[in-house]
């Protein structure tokens, strides 16, 4: 945002057009192709400014570290897609404000206990921002070590900034903007993680990440500072003020601005954008020059000029949504003829604004009075005398023309204004939100469906089949992202599990895997913790965000041919558990309690929870807990509307939790799953696009491109889960 370069002096009132438009040509060309402040003076307005992108909602991973031609970058991913942290800001609403907790293993946060703060939570709740970071794009080898140090080099704001994990054993801290000694997190590749966010007080903060790492060869990398903004609380423009003032000199006239004021952690507290500089004569108002600010300051070198009444200065600032516009008071030009004009009205109002307007009159009438009126459809109407007007902009006033007479003591009218014109335009005071989709961002198109049967082809239908799969086929995983979702085929759904482990989506049959829980994965919750139900002894868990030797499984619904076909919410039932013990799946909110109780076989849960779906699916992670040693099959029914269908399809997982063999796990596992079959049972493929482990080929490309963007979506369900009991079937 910040302006450079040298100072071009501009001529108002300059009577030699070729040369006007010579340069007016030339300062156009130069608008066009640079998308920052002008490096000087230049004629006419300021450019637009690019229109920021606002996510105040929905899965962002903040900091999306990527190794591009052997470079670091950081960059970031919302559901929509990649975003420029440059050009966006994220807004933690107040429906994050929650009181601080009294706990001592809180008090890192730095308030007492009761204060309100803002915390975006580690698991997903729908009307809020839900942040993390990842790695998953990095492939695996190009690093040593395959890590990542990613480092919070700076953080300004009103308050503190804390960025802590909830786990069985109390807050786990990652990043202070306060503590020098919590700055850098070191992370897996590949890592997918969410945190708790606590800002202590509202207003805007400006963070920087960095990521650093050394390359397979050696050489070390260190990707450039990656800039963020975040608004705490209500998304308001900060205000501003503008001043001006006028010097006369040899050749004509010094006009200075100055502007204060917006957001003191955003660039150092100086307001970056443009002045306007602004002339007003008895017939008109032109802009005869913008200028970048520097340092907060801007200036313009005119000639004598015999015409102009005033002179007004407006800001224009580089990030409309964190700044707000300001202008300043009219300043007369020494040398004005004898007039009057309208200053302070702003091109366009929205409704129950208020419009300020101020009566400039050259040369000052003592003795006279300054009396407004507005007229609209020839019906002229009074609004008060003084030298300033204030008016609430309302609809009846859109199209109005705004005006004063200056009356002497007699009442008559000495002079009168040119008056302008008012637009008052329908809505609130607080600007559009700009779109959350970044420009150029596309999303992956549900998969080609194959063409239809012809009289000679035999149409492809979902056929229901049991099988059991061989233990030399099942793959055992001790770490990585995975989530058990449903797919749509041949009209039909059927479970998956996503695969993210080499930075590209696999879709594979659930009867693939066996998720073994190791001792990385035990864990004994410390009294009062409120996880009386998991018993009283060692658990195992896939915890809340992804632990280095721990399979981290969720769940979504965000494949391309459910986000086709399906319009309602999907339902995942918890059918049965055989295993030693008990069962529990569920969130914590950011202060370490239990949050939502999804699934489980312990008494107080329930046995289904609802994913929504919507335009961009769900993607939920949880505690997933087991309360003994030993082979789990745990299996699901996948229920919802599928083109207005009620449809239904049965999986199993299958988990190892301990010490033995994780293969014997899945020998004799029934697996229920819809496959293609023609009339006369011959296999084929079904219409939309999957094959039983994978991609049909019409159907890599769009897939692999919605998956990308899915990729970060994740994490919807974050705790743990838990089994407790004796093996018996449920």
């Amino acid at each position: 945002m910040t302006p450079g370069g040298s100072g071009m002096r501009i001529r108002a009132g300059d009577r030699n057009p070729k040369r006007r438009d010579a340069v007016a040509a030339v300062v156009a060309a130069m608008v066009a192709v640079i998308a920052a402040p002008a490096a000087a003076a230049a004629p006419g307005p300021a450019p637009e400014p690019p229109r920021r992108q606002l996510i105040a909602g929905g899965h962002v991973d903040l900091a999306t570290v990527l190794l591009e031609n052997g470079a670091l970058t950081v960059k970031g991913k919302s559901d929509s897609g990649p975003f420029d942290p440059s050009a966006t800001t994220l807004n933690v609403t107040d429906a994050a404000k929650r009181p601080a907790p009294s706990s001592p293993a809180y008090s890192f946060l730095g308030v007492p206990g009761g204060t309100p703060i803002h915390v975006i939570p580690q698991t997903f709740q729908p009307d809020m921002l839900w942040a993390g970071w990842n790695t998953e794009s990095v492939p695996r080898g190009a690093l040593v070590d395959n890590v990542v140090d990613l480092t919070l080099r700076t953080a300004r704001g009103p308050g503190r900034l804390e960025v802590y994990v909830s786990g069985t054993d109390g807050p786990e801290r990652v990043f202070s903007s306060h503590d020098p000694a919590v700055r850098t997190a070191r992370v897996a590749v590949p890592t997918h993680a969410h945190a708790n966010w606590a800002f202590t007080a509202p207003g805007v903060y400006e963070l920087e990440f960095e990521a650093s790492a050394t390359a397979a060869s050696g050489t070390r990398l260190v990707s450039p500072p990656a800039r963020y903004a975040v608004v705490v609380g209500p998304h308001n423009a900060v205000a501003t003020t503008t001043t001006l003032s006028a010097t006369g000199t040899p050749a004509g006239l010094e006009l200075s601005s100055t502007v204060t004021g917006g957001p003191q952690s955003i660039d150092g507290g100086v307001p970056q954008g443009w002045v306007e500089f602004v002339r007003h004569t008895a017939t008109r108002d032109e802009v005869v020059a913008h200028e970048p600010l520097r340092d907060g300051s801007a200036s313009l070198a005119l000639s004598a000029d015999a015409e102009a009444l005033a002179f007004t200065a407006r800001f224009v600032p580089a990030a409309g949504d964190l700044l707000a516009r300001s202008q300043s008071t009219p300043v007369a030009n020494p040398g004005a003829p004898s007039g009057a004009v309208v200053t302070g009205v702003r091109g366009t109002y929205p409704q129950g604004e208020a419009i300020t307007a101020t009566a400039l009159v050259t040369p000052q009438r003592p003795g006279h009075t300054v009396t407004w009126w507005t007229r609209k459809a020839g019906a002229t109407t009074e609004r008060g005398t003084g030298e300033v007007l204030t008016l609430t902009a309302s609809l009846d006033l859109h199209g109005a023309e705004l005006g004063f007479d200056v009356r002497d003591g007699s009442g008559a009218t000495t002079v009168s204004a040119r008056p302008v014109v008012l637009d008052v335009r329908a809505g609130t005071t607080t600007p559009p939100a700009p779109t959350t989709t970044p420009p150029g961002t596309t999303t992956g198109a549900p998969p080609k469906a194959a063409p239809p049967a012809t009289a000679t082809t035999q149409a492809c239908v979902p056929t229901t089949v049991t099988r059991t799969v061989p233990p030399g086929e099942v793959e055992v995983v001790t770490d990585g992202h995975f989530d058990f979702g449903p797919v749509v085929e041949g009209g039909a759904f059927s479970a998956r599990v996503k695969d993210d482990r080499q930075g590209t989506p696999a879709y594979r049959d659930p009867a693939s895997y066996v998720f073994h829980l190791g001792d990385a994965a035990r864990a004994t919750p410390p009294p009062g913790s409120g996880l009386d139900f998991l018993g009283s002894g060692p658990v195992w868990t896939i915890p809340l965000t992804q632990r280095s030797g721990v399979p981290w499984l969720g769940w979504n619904t965000q494949h391309p041919s459910v986000l086709a076909a399906v319009k309602s919410d999907i339902t995942l039932t918890l059918d049965k558990v055989d295993g030693p013990g008990e069962l529990a799946v569920y969130g914590q909110d950011p202060f370490g309690g239990v949050g939502d109780r999804y699934f489980g076989t312990v008494a107080g849960f329930p046995r289904a929870t609802t994913v929504p779906v919507g335009q961009s699916g769900v993607h939920v992670h949880a505690v997933w807990a087991f309360t003994k040693p030993g082979s789990y099959s745990v299996t699901f029914s996948i229920g919802g509307s599928i083109d207005g269908r009620q449809a239904s399809a049965k999986s199993t997982l299958t988990f190892h939790v301990g010490p033995g063999d994780p293969k014997a796990a899945r020998t004799g596992t029934p697996v229920v799953e819809q496959v293609g079959r023609t009339a006369d049972g011959k296999e084929c493929a079904l219409p939309s696009g999957l094959a039983s482990t994978g991609l049909d080929g019409s159907a890599v490309a769009g897939l692999v491109v919605a998956a990308v963007l899915l990729i970060p979506l994740g994490f919807l369900l974050t705790n743990l889960a838990t089994l407790a009991g004796v093996r018996r079937r449920r």
